[in-house]
């Protein structure tokens, strides 16, 4: 399903107000630098407060409230299902968990803009890229937000990357280079 910048700032306002401090991690990052209006796919979430594991009562309580739905992510975070007028929008909640691990460095640099009265913090493109980079998913579609994005600051990039542990840095340049990056 598509959503609109608005139906992307209500949802997001409901988890706000119900006390949850969140980084957007996933492609709702690049889809916000493209200006593209229209928004595809879930919206991925690192949750800051409370933790979706230790504290997942918060998480099915604000499920209920708005009448939506409630299921778990592949490794067990909660995965909501925000009905709007318009359909449904997945929001999957994550922490650093098994396979996901995104340094404090980052988080604490996740920029805050205003969507439609909504104050959020997310990543930068290209914090974005390095992420998907290290974790080896979805790169054919990193290479091609590249190219859509035109712009990326390689400083960002280099300086990303050197927040994860140094027998990780070359992988993750490497698999930048497979995409195309020149670093």
């Amino acid at each position: 399903m598509t959503y609109t910048l608005n139906e992307l700032a209500e949802v997001l306002g409901k988890l706000v107000n119900g006390g949850i401090r969140f980084v957007v991690i996933g492609d709702t990052v690049v889809q916000l630098a493209l200006k593209t209006g229209e928004f595809d796919g879930d919206i991925d979430i690192f949750a800051l407060e409370p933790s979706p594991l230790a504290e997942e009562e918060k998480y099915i309580r604000i499920a209920e409230k708005h009448g939506w739905g409630y299921g778990s992510t592949e490794i067990g975070t909660p995965r909501l299902i925000a009905r709007t007028s318009r359909g449904e929008i997945v929001i999957e909640v994550y922490e650093n968990f098994m396979d996901i691990e995104i340094p404090y460095e980052i988080l604490e640099n996740a920029r805050s803009i205003n969507i439609k009265g909504v104050k959020i913090k997310l990543l930068r493109p290209e914090e974005y890229i390095v992420l998907k980079a290290r974790q080896g998913v979805d790169l054919e579609k990193v290479s091609r937000y590249i190219k859509e994005l035109k712009k990326i600051d390689l400083k960002t990039i280099l300086k990303t990357i050197k927040y994860y542990p140094d027998d990780e840095q070359e992988l993750i340049k490497n698999r930048l280079r497979s995409i195309g990056l020149k670093i």
